[in-house]
């Protein structure tokens, strides 16, 4: 329209007044509603397909917390509503769940920490107005911010599923496809459910009625199945999930056919058997109906779960309060640490990395993960998730190798003592500045093991099973090393045919992950291409072994024999001998 204003012709004043009245009149009723233009609660969705700008600091507190929660409600209530009264009326919903937050843990302070320099409150930095820890008091680098102790009265961890909550109606056997992640959203789901209007969960663990309530102030901070489809891929609509599909190696219906099947089983085996304690629907005490032991539920704590849990002290738990921090690359992660007036006793802590004023939002890191994982975790990818390219490459032991059972036993057995390996393993491929696309040598070990046969095969030997994995750290023969190259090459290629078939479209972010994937798999073929030129340079096993043994260097019957007069064989001469008998 600027254009066809601007002519060689010059315009009186009323003519150009005129001019500029009628392009506002057709803006307003005619531009405004066709590019819908947001007067209402819209301005304030952001949308999965504008998330190009990746924030060093990004939270889950814009999944985890209230303030998208509030933005839905709103949505859902009052389109009309002007874009200033619903931020005030978002904020003020905020500052009351801070508020009942903070209220229920200074009622139970001196139980669940020892030191706490944060409280919960609305994050003052950027446009998102979500919830995050702010100092209380000026923190120095190198402080504590926060630790909790572990105990099960406040800590969700599988542990206590099993052993506690869950100890007379899941048998010990049970294994789910989600693993301790699914046991710990099994956890979540019952306090949930503990928390609601009713009877529904099971009361374990029991607790003082000071901790109980600050549960409960915590479980109002978490969003609902329906806020949660605005940001968090596990609840995108089909089609972009299968963008998303075809835009990565870690595979998002994987994920959610793991979640299902374990969801279904739950359902089938312990849900439906008792729907007093296990209702398929519950209303929160702000009067939300979410669902809760079902399908849906289950999917629902699941993505809580992978947003808010961490790993520490070889566990994954979430700990309410040492949750509730937004994530900055250049923060520190959680940590196990000791505390309590002697420092014996045990639990999680986070050290400030930087010096923080009283008022200021503090942070935590999320720790390193790929864009993929933080995406599928955490609904978010921040910068540096994309400074280091990664990809995620799947292979396994051939059922119909001839020596199939001889690989289990030792993977099973013979590798890691603490976690045994299964014959489908998943390992990360990197492009990073400074790394040259070298793949992870357990996945080297991992190959050279799955195309050991023919002449090799005498590793397999009883003989050798306890070293076996360990021969594999090293090139074995130039025959299993060609065979090497070529399956990770193979699996390359692979690969990226799968991501070049991705159709144009979708979230951009799904865009941002294919390109990164692509680096990482091109990075890692180039390298294996390189290997394949340089097999004849590379020391194996039999060299190894000759070296070991001393027999690596050429014979010479001088050096062999010493004393010429000596035979082949012999160490001294007859009655060479200066004993004196």
């Amino acid at each position: 329209m600027m254009k066809m204003m601007t002519t060689t012709r010059r315009h009186s004043p009323t003519a150009v007044a005129a001019s500029w009245l009628f392009l506002v009149h057709v803006v307003i009723v005619v531009v405004l509603p066709i590019l819908r233009i947001p007067t209402t609660v819209d301005s304030f969705v952001i949308s999965r397909s504008s998330s190009l700008d990746y924030p060093t600091c990004a939270s889950h507190n814009n999944i985890a917390n209230s303030n998208d929660h509030n933005r839905m409600i709103l949505r859902a209530t009052s389109e009309t509503t002007s874009s200033t009264s619903i931020e005030e009326e978002t904020q003020q919903h905020l500052e009351e769940i801070s508020r009942n937050f903070n209220n229920a843990f200074e009622n139970c302070r001196k139980e669940i920490t020892r030191t706490c320099n944060v409280k919960m409150g609305l994050s003052p930095t950027g446009g998102s107005m979500r919830l995050g820890w702010i100092a209380t008091k000026d923190i120095k680098k190198g402080e504590i911010i926060a630790n909790m102790p572990y105990d099960e009265l406040w800590e969700i961890s599988s542990k206590t599923a099993r052993k506690t909550i869950f100890k007379d109606v899941l048998d010990d056997k049970y294994e789910g496809w989600t693993g301790d992640t699914g046991l710990v959203a099994l956890s979540l789901l019952n306090e949930i459910a503990r928390s609601s209007k009713g009877t529904a969960g099971i009361e374990k663990p029991e607790r003082p009625p000071q901790i109980q309530s600050f549960i409960e102030e915590w479980i109002r901070s978490l969003p609902t199945p329906t806020e949660m489809k605005i940001d968090h891929p596990l609840f995108w609509p089909e089609e972009d999930q299968e963008v998303l599909q075809l835009s990565s190696n870690t595979k998002i219906y994987r994920v959610l056919d793991d979640i299902e099947e374990d969801a279904k089983w739950l359902v089938e085996n312990i849900f439906e058997k008792d729907r007093e304690t296990f209702p398929e629907k519950v209303q929160l005490s702000s009067g939300i109906d979410v669902p809760c032991f079902s399908v849906e539920g289950y999917k629902w704590v699941m993505a809580l779960t992978q947003s808010r849990s961490f790993f520490v002290d070889g566990k994954s738990r979430i700990m309410p309060f040492m949750d509730g921090g937004n994530h900055d690359d250049d923060a520190m992660e959680i940590r196990p640490g000791y505390m309590g007036t002697f420092g014996t006793t045990k639990g999680a802590e986070v050290i400030a990395n930087t010096k923080y004023k009283e008022g200021e939002e503090v942070f935590l890191s999320y720790g390193p993960k790929s864009a993929a994982d933080y995406l599928l975790e955490h609904g978010f990818c921040p910068r540096s998730s994309f400074k280091t390219a990664v990809s995620e490459v799947t292979i396994e032991i051939d059922s119909e190798d001839r020596f199939y059972d001889d690989k289990l036993d030792i993977l099973e057995f013979e590798t890691y003592d603490q976690a045994p390996m299964d014959p489908t393993q998943s390992f990360d491929v990197v492009s990073a500045i400074g790394r040259d696309g070298e793949p992870d040598p357990a996945f080297l070990q991992f190959v050279r093991l799955k195309k050991l046969n023919s002449m090799d095969a005498f590793m397999l030997e009883s003989i050798f099973r306890k070293e076996v994995w360990g021969f594999m750290a090293l090139p074995v023969s130039e025959s299993n090393e060609l065979a090497v190259v070529e399956t990770i090459s193979d699996i390359c290629e692979s690969s990226l045919e799968d991501l070049n078939q991705c159709p144009e479209g979708g979230p951009e972010i799904c865009t941002q992950l294919r390109e990164s994937e692509t680096k990482a798999i091109k990075r890692t073929l180039e390298f294996m291409l390189r290997e394949k030129q340089a097999l004849d340079l590379k020391e194996y096993y039999q060299e190894r072994r000759l070296k070991d043994l001393g027999l690596d260097s050429e014979w010479s019957r001088e050096e062999d024999i010493g004393d010429p007069e000596l035979s082949f064989g012999q160490t001294r001469a007859p009655g060479g001998s200066d004993f004196d008998w």
